[in-house]
């Protein structure tokens, strides 16, 4: 039974996932009640991303054996894995408690701790596990990840410096230096170590998302964004919705306030074409960004389906409303022609839902945010349609569409 288990955690490190279950299930077979078994079960659909049938079965191993504090870091990590960062802590300082010398355990939950913004708590964690094994990997990293998010630079580069002495084919390594590399601006050197994260382990995705905004950083708008996101996502969860709702606030008293004095008219209509042009930006940056990279020699790869269709559909909108305005401008000398102006304004609006859709089409998989940017995309589409038929049906309807995408707009940021 025990060479099962053993050709199980071999076959596992060697990402043969399918073989592994196979032996597992040979363990099993001869003993249903192997907790060993279980466990290694259970990080097979951990591997597999099958968190919830993972925790399922190592529950089952806790209900044989619940002296094991290796099988409650196990079930830390499924949790930490599901973004349930209660269960994760919990879990994880049992294992703690149980076991005080196992520093993995110290490192994910300074990994949780670093999610949960709690930066200062987790390099202590950090620090806990290093006191134990200096060279763990998983306590450097979130001892470097946690530096960094304390802005103590130099601290963080010397402590992943020498993390990747220690090794240097480490793609989780090697993935968390290129994220604190893409926080401080550097997206070259980030993507530098993207790369080879991807090089040792092609499937990890974490890396293959840090390439992809390293790439997108090449712009300067879409860095400028990242760098606000990294800073609004710093301050902790309350900060993604208080701070635009404070910049929201602000600029509307003050453009008022600028526009009520003849002086400052100007100014005040100034700062809010600014403001306008910052949240346009932050809307459809993304997509834009993405289309830029339909056409990198690294890029190309790096997106997936709905990143590449968003992009194109998005992009085409954008086009296709400044054709029709176009059209408007010069159908009729010297005026806009009404109905080619709506309809360049709805295509210009339906870019917007059009970067929520999910591809290939799944109403039953979609989730409501989805399914909402569809309703969008068509009622759009309506006001286009009626635009040619009916002026004032068309010009109601997307008064309607108008105020449906502010709404979701502004209630995605509390759902954040």
């Amino acid at each position: 039974m025990d060479s099962y288990i053993e050709r199980a955690n071999l076959l596992l490190r060697q990402g043969r996932v399918n073989d592994a279950i196979i032996q597992v299930k040979n363990a099993l077979q001869l003993n249903p009640d192997n907790d060993e078994a279980l466990a290694m079960y259970a990080r097979c659909y951990f591997d597999k991303k099958q968190f919830d049938e993972g925790i399922k079965t190592i529950s089952s191993a806790i209900a044989i054996d619940a002296d094991n504090p290796y099988y409650f870091y196990l079930l830390g990590f499924a949790y930490y894995r599901k973004t349930m960062p209660l269960k994760a802590v919990e879990n994880l300082q049992k294992a703690i408690e149980m076991n005080p010398y196992f520093c993995e355990s110290f490192g994910l939950l300074a990994l949780v701790q670093i999610e949960e913004k709690q930066f200062e708590k987790a390099l202590q964690t950090a620090n806990e596990g290093l006191a134990i094994d200096s060279e763990n990997i998983t306590c450097l990293n979130g001892r470097s990840v946690a530096l960094n998010k304390l802005k103590r630079t130099d601290d963080a580069i010397v402590t992943m410096q020498y993390a990747l002495a220690q090794d240097p084919d480490n793609e989780f390594t090697h993935s968390t230096v290129g994220w604190n590399y893409l926080e401080k601006g550097k997206n070259k050197v980030a993507a530098t170590h993207f790369r080879e994260a991807l090089r040792i382990n092609p499937n990890n995705n974490n890396a293959r998302c840090g390439l992809k905004e390293g790439l997108k950083s090449i712009i300067p708008p879409y860095r400028w964004m990242l760098q606000y996101n990294f800073w609004i996502n710093n301050k902790g969860k309350k900060a993604r919705w208080v701070i635009p709702l404070a910049l929201y606030f602000s600029v509307r008293i003050f453009s008022t306030l600028l526009q009520s004095n003849n002086a400052t008219e100007a100014t005040g209509a100034i700062l809010l074409g600014l403001y306008l042009l910052f949240v346009l930006t932050s809307w459809l940056i993304n997509p834009l960004a993405n289309f830029f990279l339909l056409f990198h020699k690294d890029g190309k790869f790096a997106i997936d389906n709905t990143e590449k269709w968003t992009a194109i559909t998005v992009v085409s909108s954008l086009l296709i409303g400044i054709l029709f305005f176009a059209i408007a401008c010069i159908i009729t000398p010297g005026k806009i022609y009404p109905p080619m102006l709506v309809a360049a304004i709805a295509f210009w609006a339906m870019a917007l839902p059009l970067g929520n859709i999910q591809y290939p089409f799944s109403l039953a998989g979609y989730t409501d945010k989805n399914k909402f940017a569809i309703i969008l995309v068509g009622l759009g589409l309506l006001t286009v349609i009626l635009s040619f038929m009916n002026l004032d049906i068309a010009i109601a309807t997307g008064f309607v569409f108008i105020v449906l995408l502010v709404i979701n707009s502004w209630v995605s940021i509390f759902k954040k």
